[in-house]
């Protein structure tokens, strides 16, 4: 008999070893497809076959550096707490999606108001898909424990909390 996989909450510790990367997307994916709006990102990741890495950063962050490639950093001594860690691969493979469709920076020699316009609304679609996928989780008991409404509000998004909120009650 085998034993079960470890939750992801067992593999991101602060103050343990890390496992190794693959097996932290492994998981973050897994855990991603359990939501509609992150399922549909877990296939994109799949079908354009986005390199999903991990990379040292003193702060948490995500980086694409190029559309097929996905970075998400933390401080690995102190890492990010596993819906955290979930959210920040939604959000960045939700870049890659935007990126791969179309809607990409403007070239540099563009005026500085459309670089605004762009980089708003592309922040304002990630947000309502990171939203979408919280939401969507934190519906499902098996993941009541990662709180990620909490953490959610923690990376600053309480005021988007509040209008998908809204949103969801009128719609």
């Amino acid at each position: 008999m085998t034993s079960p996989a470890p939750d992801l909450r067992d593999l991101l510790k602060p103050g343990e070893t890390l496992p190794p990367a693959q097996a932290m997307i492994d998981k973050a994916l897994e855990i991603l497809a359990h939501s509609q709006t992150g399922h549909q990102l877990v296939e994109f990741a799949d079908m354009e076959k986005i390199d999903i890495r991990i990379i040292a950063t003193p702060k948490p962050t995500t980086y694409l550096p190029e559309s097929r490639a996905a970075c998400i950093g933390f401080n690995k001594s102190d890492p990010v707490s596993p819906s955290r860690f979930v959210l920040m691969l939604a959000g960045i493979l939700r870049e890659a999606q935007q990126e791969i469709s179309g809607v990409s920076h403007p070239d540099l020699d563009e005026p500085e108001e459309k670089h605004i316009e762009i980089g708003l609304a592309k922040q304002e679609d990630k947000v309502w898909h990171l939203c979408s996928v919280a939401f969507e989780l934190s519906d499902q008991p098996k993941f009541t424990e990662y709180n990620f409404l909490d953490e959610l509000g923690k990376m600053g998004h309480h005021e988007s909390i509040e209008l998908f909120r809204k949103q969801e009650r009128s719609g």
